[in-house]
């Protein structure tokens, strides 16, 4: 039997090493991937005979993977599916089974068939559901304390289906526990990890009712109740970027890994796009300005080219001209008879000068 198991091992890693070697690229060969996903499943096939289910999983896997990259979308989700059913039936790993369930029902309608996408998502479902028995057990029995990790398993796997409302009931049952243990530290995150759920579910009325109901006890004295705060203030007033100051608090960060990761994708409702539109319009204003200065620019210095002449020498030839028309003045003024007072420029013609002894005279001429 073992010998089996050691022949089927063997022939797998061969096949492993087969598939790797189609992926290759060089200078004279393109990656083949329909032949490395071809390997890929016989290695997954061996690792399954010989009961090394973990390996038949990730190969399966890379299986999926080369023929989505060969075009072979309805193969591709075929191999992740089996790999789904080895963790669910033979690993008993059903969060595991949930993740693979869902990408091959967005791989079965990419090939467009909508029946098989929503048998993935039936049994991705039924995956979750196995988690939350496991929670009505432990708390039928009062053995709530021993089963902290079941319940954040299911909350993390609903978060990661996007199924937030269920995911909130869980928590408040989790929090039950932690009153009975009196463990107020896990009680303030999981408050936290509540808000910022629903709020991703975008039910800001409720994370409000939810906060002020928690601020009734000792969770209002926590870090988690003035970050819970500040959150639903950004919420109300639109302040994307106060959210995102937030959200890169320390105490945010280390919560458990799907709300810490939900907590990042959080978006004011119908502002996400807003901070950065007007900012687009300023640089698209600002690119067509400088367009049309830089075509200004052109039709200027094709003007220029134009001209026989440059700036400097279109200044020079002006001072000249203006030079050559003032000494032409000058020949025109003195080239005129200066008795004839007619054709004398007004400024050459002087006023009679009254003096003392022509007004004399002409005193005497009068009389």
């Amino acid at each position: 039997m073992n010998e089996n198991k050691d022949i089927k091992i063997r022939e797998a890693v061969q096949f492993l090493s087969e598939g790797d070697k189609a992926t290759k690229k060089s200078w004279f060969k393109k990656p083949e991937w329909d032949v490395a996903g071809q390997n890929y499943e016989k290695a997954a096939s061996c690792f399954k005979a010989a009961r090394s289910f973990d390996q038949a999983i990730q190969a399966y896997q890379k299986a999926s993977d080369a023929m989505f990259k060969s075009d072979s979308l309805y193969m591709a989700a075929k191999s992740m599916e089996s790999a789904a059913n080895l963790a669910v039936q033979q690993l008993k790993q059903p969060e595991r089974a949930s993740e693979m369930y869902r990408k091959a029902s967005d791989l079965y309608q990419a090939h467009m068939t909508p029946d098989r996408a929503g048998e993935m998502l039936e049994k991705a479902a039924s995956a979750i559901e196995f988690y939350v028995a496991a929670c009505n057990l432990f708390e039928s029995e009062d053995r709530g304390r021993f089963a902290i990790d079941t319940f954040k398993r299911t909350i993390a796997i609903m978060i990661k289906n996007k199924r937030y409302i269920e995911a909130v009931e869980i928590m408040h049952r989790l929090s039950k526990i932690y009153q009975s243990n009196n463990n107020q530290s896990g009680l303030n995150k999981n408050c936290l990890g509540i808000i910022i759920t629903l709020l991703a579910a975008e039910d800001e009325v409720e994370a409000k009712k939810q906060f002020q109901t928690f601020c009734q006890h000792a969770f209002v004295r926590s870090e988690e109740s003035a970050i819970s705060s500040s959150l639903l203030d950004a919420f109300e007033q639109g302040d994307q970027d106060l959210i995102d100051k937030v959200m890169r608090s320390p105490i945010v960060t280390y919560l458990d890994n799907e709300i810490a990761k939900l907590s990042r994708e959080l978006q004011v409702p119908g502002i996400s796009s807003r901070p950065y539109i007007p900012q687009q319009e300023d640089q698209e204003n600002k690119n067509i300005f400088n367009h049309e200065q830089s075509d200004s620019h052109f039709l200027h210095n094709q003007e220029k080219k134009s001209s026989p002449y440059s700036l400097n020498d279109h200044m020079g030839n002006e001072d000249e001209k203006q030079k050559i028309d003032g000494d032409n003045d000058e020949k025109k003024v003195t080239a005129l008879p200066a008795e004839d007072p007619i054709h004398q420029p007004p400024s050459a013609i002087s006023a009679p000068v009254h003096s003392q002894e022509t007004a004399e005279e002409e005193n005497e001429g009068l009389c």
